[in-house]
């Protein structure tokens, strides 16, 4: 598509043409500091990934990753159509050199790896590549309720694999959207063409608030297409703007001064969105996120000014580096980091082990890049073919070890599974089941009878549960040992929505004397939810009983923190109980599903009886 050898890598996915590709022509000059502000997006996105607790908003970098693929994507399509060189098959095939051999790699590499050490990850994964390779993953994952924020029920190497399926799917569209764009240009003008980009972006950044719930699973939101475009098309806007701007003048102080403020704001602001802003609060979807789009786009044009200092100082050779491995950087984290989690290895000698990830994720992007460019060398480096044919042999060499992996990898993926555990499907289907009853309950629930103080006792009737999705596939088994109890339990459910639950249920007047919460199983609830935890305890009030389930969900980080802190709980509030879920199925390993999270039929009914006894013995 671009005709001159300094075009800017358009996505984090170009990662092929070394520190030279940070370049875009803007009348002659390439735009420096945009291998910065992608170092900015992959720092975010790594720490999110390595230390979820501590950076709970680094997924915002995928947010600043869209806004430049839309803007570099536009650039460049307009700068190559100027030049007469824009080639729909060049455009196609060039994407597909840049995305999919790395990936291939890593996949194979990650499959045939976690044959070995990890294979109950990877036991269903054929659906999932598939997905990928199809770049529909995102849609795929909505499909299995994947939440990016809990990764409980639909555990994988690949999770973090979403981005691309947007990604994919937007190079399918732009074709015509920039077909589009000529349309309105022809008619009106250019600056019309990109002020029509700007508004599209405009309004589909209202369809996430718009269809934003309160309590709703924000796996839809997150992962959706229509839900995330906006980013794309307003950098998609501001690329078609600035392709037809001449290079800019000299600033005045005063102008340099004023923006250099606000630019360091932002970046404080990026910095604190990166520790703050976790992905689950309902402000991301009502408005954070666009909010921090729109952060995004004035340091992109910012840093794109060659009148300010901000380009230069963002040029710097590290993040020059950094941005030409960055998309390596990307596909290999989650695998890693991953593996070492299932394996525990992290709880071992965790700051080493996580040192350890961190170079072996940057060893492996090297490694990745290296061996991806034996696929160029012929046309490269036709004029050496001796010097050509010496690097494949000894890149080829030092790649040796991987290739059986690789062939495992390929092994592990035609022998897959097609859903993870045999159990899954009818998982699903208590699910839908349960939640079906749940949303007829509340006509038929009656609404608790006030009375001037609370009962000094627990009680079996008008039993208020507020729980996630051990709650939920449990559900119609505790309507049968609490007949007349009230249930709000939903699929990937932390804790911090428990305090709106509970004022949700108060304000229908089916807020009894007796609470059974289980909440815990999708992420922390010391340090990252500790407030919200408290919240709801205080809410609930010291004169209620309450009954928290503890949690089982080996395969997390948070099981033994989270059940060591509900005891800390309840030895703080003499009117919590614990209702020892863990000790109980720990003994009783065949009442769990295939997932070693969700109890089966057998388990339901012990779930439900555990909690019934519970508070029977307080009676």
């Amino acid at each position: 598509m671009e005709n001159y050898d300094t075009a800017v890598k358009d996505t984090v996915s170009d990662t092929k043409t070394g520190p030279s590709s940070a370049r875009a022509k803007n009348g002659g000059q390439r735009i420096p500091g945009l291998d910065g502000l992608r170092t900015l997006a992959i720092a975010g996105v790594t720490l999110f990934h390595m230390f979820p607790h501590t950076f709970r908003g680094g997924w915002l970098g995928v947010s600043l990753f869209f806004v430049l693929t839309g803007f570099l994507l536009a650039y460049t399509s307009e700068k190559s159509r100027a030049a007469h060189s824009f080639s729909l098959p060049a455009y196609v095939w060039k994407r597909i050199k840049r995305i999919y051999p790395s990936l291939i790699i890593m996949i194979l590499m990650t499959v045939g790896l976690y044959s070995f050490f990890a294979p109950d990850m990877i036991r269903a994964v054929r659906p999932e590549v598939v997905s990928v390779l199809l770049g529909v993953n995102n849609w795929w994952q909505i499909s299995e309720s994947a939440d990016y924020f809990t990764r409980i029920t639909s555990q994988s190497p690949f999770t973090h694999l979403w981005f691309l399926g947007i990604e994919i799917q937007y190079y399918l569209l732009w074709p015509l959207l920039y077909a589009l764009y000529l349309g309105v240009s022809k008619l009106f003008s250019p600056g019309a063409g990109a002020a029509f980009f700007g508004l599209a972006g405009l309004g589909a950044m209202a369809v996430m608030p718009l269809e934003y719930g309160e309590g709703m699973d924000m796996t839809r939101l997150y992962y959706g297409t229509d839900t995330r475009i906006y980013a794309l098309l307003l950098g998609a806007a501001w690329g078609l703007y600035v392709a037809h701007q001449p290079s800019s003048k000299e600033s005045s102080s005063l102008k340099k001064g004023i923006i250099s403020f606000l630019y360091v704001l932002c970046l404080l602001l990026a910095g604190a969105g990166y520790v703050l802003l976790d992905g689950q609060m309902p402000v991301v979807y009502e408005w954070a996120m666009s909010a921090y789009t729109v952060l995004f786009l004035l340091l992109l044009a910012w840093t794109g000014d060659r009148s300010l200092p901000f380009g230069r100082i963002m040029d710097n050779p590290l993040f020059r580096w950094i941005g030409k491995y960055s998309y390596g950087i990307f596909l290999w984290q989650y695998p890693v980091i991953f593996l070492f989690r299932c394996m525990k290895w992290e709880d071992t000698m965790p700051y080493a082990m996580e040192a350890l990830e961190f170079v072996l994720i940057v060893l492996l992007a090297l490694w990745t890049d290296i061996l991806t460019r034996i696929f160029s060398f012929p046309l490269r480096r036709a004029l050496h073919p001796r010097k050509t044919v010496l690097q494949a042999v000894v890149i080829l060499l030092i790649s040796l070890p991987a290739f059986p992996f690789m062939a495992y990898g390929c092994r592990g993926i035609w022998n897959s599974a097609d859903t993870k555990t045999a159990d899954m499907g009818e998982m699903k289907e208590r699910f839908a089941e349960n939640e079906k009853m749940l949303e007829e309950q509340s006509v038929e629930a009656l609404p608790v009878q006030e009375e001037k103080e609370q009962k000094d006792r627990p009680a079996l009737d008008h039993v208020a549960c507020i729980g996630d999705s051990v709650m939920l596939g449990s559900a119609m088994d505790i309507r049968d040992v609490l007949p007349d109890c009230y249930i709000d339990a939903k699929v990937s459910r932390y804790v911090g929505a428990g305090l709106e639950i509970a004022q949700k249920i108060d304000s229908m007047g089916l807020l009894g004397n007796t609470v059974v919460i289980s909440l815990g199983t999708n992420g922390p609830l010391d340090g990252q939810y500790e407030e919200e935890t408290k919240a709801l305890l205080n809410y609930l009030g010291p004169n209620r009983h309450i009954f928290w389930v503890t949690v089982h969900c080996p395969a997390t980080g948070w099981q033994d923190s989270n059940n060591a802190y509900l005891k800390q709980i309840a030895e703080q509030y003499p009117n919590v109980t614990l209702v020892d879920w863990q000790a109980e199925v720990t003994k009783h390993p065949e009442w769990l599903g295939g997932d070693n999270i969700h109890p089966n039929n057998e388990g339901t009914k012990a779930y439900a009886g555990l909690i019934h006894d519970a508070i029977a013995a307080k009676m």
